[in-house]
């Protein structure tokens, strides 16, 4: 884990992270380039020469420069590699070095202005000088970040965490997003009559849904054509039907006996 992050508090998250352009590393040790690939182009031409006490001097001056000059490109890529500039939830971070770390922060809240100054080449490659002027004194309260990357998203994410901590109760603003269609309208299925409800109770009739392993009701057997059904035999029909219905489970046992016992009365 990083240095600056295991210095964060309790509830407290990285909104943004950056560091120096990778322009600022080569201003930092162009010369040192230079005089590295110088050293090593007079290495190579020394070792096709004549060797002489000159050419033994200028090749030892050679290797130490290139020695020198690699060894300070790395430790710089290496500085650079390690800069972390963070944007907290409550504070500024700005960590630096190698070995012996420097570290400053800025309390968001403090901050009083933030000064963005980008060249022509800067808004070209990303980068550029941000100021941030907190309410220190004087120079104490001037911290500047130099040829940072990506600046314009690092200001806005410090003046946006900077707001909620002004105003809590400041909503994020909602996405622009086009309404989505309103979901087509089913046609409602007929529910079958539940157990106890007053459509089972006042009609005997059928299940909407019957269950496949139950048995059918026997029909009730049919009077000559010439003779009209008996009162008994109406009864007995009834009955078989109440309890095809109390078998399904479509009515109660309590309800079954209290119909039973109307159509007794009834008769």
């Amino acid at each position: 884990m990083s240095y600056a992050r295991n210095l964060l508090s309790r509830g407290e998250e990285v909104v943004f992270e950056s560091r120096q352009h990778w322009f600022a590393v080569l201003g930092a040790t162009w010369p040192f380039v230079i005089g590295a690939v110088l050293a090593f182009a007079v290495l190579i031409w020394s070792s096709t020469s004549d060797s002489n006490t000159i050419l033994q001097i200028l090749q030892i001056v050679s290797l130490v420069v290139l020695i020198v000059s690699g060894a300070r490109i790395a430790l710089t890529i290496w500085g650079w590699r390690n800069q972390e500039y963070l944007v907290t939830t409550r504070r500024l971070i700005k960590a630096e070095g190698v070995f012996n770390k420097e570290m400053a922060d800025s309390s968001l809240e403090k901050i009083n202005d933030a000064h963005l100054t980008q060249s022509w080449i800067g808004r070209i490659f990303d980068f550029g000088t941000l100021d941030i002027l907190t309410a220190a004194e004087e120079s104490a309260g001037i911290q500047d970040y130099y040829m940072l990357a990506d600046p314009i998203r690092f200001k806005i994410a410090m003046l946006n965490q900077k707001e909620k901590l002004e105003r809590p109760d400041l909503a994020p603003p909602p996405r622009m997003q086009a309404p989505s269609p309103a979901p087509a309208m089913q046609r409602a299925e007929p529910m079958a009559p539940r157990a106890g409800s007053d459509r089972v109770a006042q009609v005997p009739m059928e299940a909407s849904h019957p269950a496949p392993a139950a048995p059918a009701a026997t029909p009730a057997p049919s009077a000559p054509p010439a003779e009209s059904p008996s009162a008994g035999d109406q009864l007995t029909a009834t009955l078989e039907s109440l309890a095809s219905l109390r078998d399904r489970g479509l009515i109660t046992p309590d309800e079954y006996e209290a119909k039973k016992r109307d159509l007794l009365e009834r008769m």
